[in-house]
């Protein structure tokens, strides 16, 4: 039986006469040398069946308009379980029962790697939404482990646009959480490596590692007061212009052209595409890029603060 299956991206969709669509997909792993290469040539001009799957998420992030961070920010505790943090100006709100500040907010759309998404979901500390009441956790086990989108719509009794429809949705609203859960989990995992496993004991139960959108933290400075603390200014389109005008240092351990990558990026690609055609995973891409914005902030805060 000739099969294949790989990732790879969708090129291009046209309608041809007669209803019929041609598809074009790059796949982006190396087929030449493998027996699947084979499969596919068998496969031409046959009758097969196929699904397309995205593998991307793309969602919202709300940003405060006038320090351009994230309204909304998170903790994670010593289990990995991800909550939103209140700030202290509407934990004070809630106290004393005082109307919200109206702050001017403006939307930015992120993107994370499914992948990602759906292992924070089947790990079981993604949380649930009362109009989202599907069993998620469940349904992708499910799936990993070989059943269906069809069939366990079925099961459960929808239709598979309907199960679709709710997945995506539920994977939008998870996604930042998701990402914070990674975040920590990489630290777990880098600190376990540098130091010596702490017993149980040794841990406070109330200890948490705090995240707050984007995804690398500032380090904390102490501001003089009566001195606007200019890091803070530094918007995106400030930072990634700095970026494109190609004044930026490099740095030996981030060997990505991220001038040409962003480029790419603002002509239409995605993340995922990028990361896919560099042969690394988006994860990894992802944490690079926020190195590396990182560390060109620290630049323009050293010019701005000697200016």
């Amino acid at each position: 039986m000739a099969y294949i299956e790989a990732e790879g991206v969708l090129v291009n969709a046209n309608m041809k006469k007669g209803g019929k669509l041609l598809i074009q997909i790059e796949v982006t792993e190396d087929l030449e040398n493998r027996e699947d290469y084979f499969h596919l040539r068998k496969m031409i001009e046959k009758n097969v069946r196929f699904s397309l799957d995205n593998l991307v998420v793309e969602y919202n992030v709300t940003l405060n308009a006038r320090t351009n961070k994230p309204v909304r920010e998170y903790k994670v505790d010593v289990s990995g379980v991800v909550s939103e943090v209140k700030s202290e100006g509407e934990q004070a709100e809630m106290d004393l029962g005082l109307p919200a500040e109206k702050v001017p907010t403006k939307e930015e759309t992120e993107e994370a790697d499914r992948k990602l998404i759906d292992e924070f979901i089947r790990s079981g500390l993604a949380p649930q939404h009362e109009d989202l009441t599907l069993d998620f956790t469940s349904i992708l086990k499910r799936f990993y482990d070989g059943t269906g989108y069809v069939k366990i719509a079925a099961d459960l009794n929808i239709t598979l646009g309907e199960l679709s429809v709710m997945l995506d949705e539920y994977r939008k609203r998870v996604a930042p959480l998701a990402t914070k859960w990674d975040d920590w989990r990489r630290g777990q995992a880098e600190t376990s490596v540098e130091k010596p496993e702490t017993s149980a004991a040794e841990v406070s139960s109330s200890e948490v590692v705090e995240f707050t959108e984007p995804v690398v933290q500032e380090d904390k400075q102490e501001v003089v007061p009566g001195i606007e603390e200019k890091s803070s200014q530094i918007g995106k389109d400030e930072l990634e212009n700095f970026i494109l005008g190609g004044d930026g240092p490099v740095f030996e351990d981030l060997p990505y052209d991220f001038k040409e990558l962003l480029t790419r990026k603002r002509n239409g690609e995605t993340w995922m595409e990028i990361a896919q055609s560099l042969k690394i995973s988006s994860s990894k891409l992802a944490a690079d890029w926020s190195e590396y914005k990182k560390r060109i902030k620290s630049v323009l805060d050293g010019e701005n603060g000697a200016a």
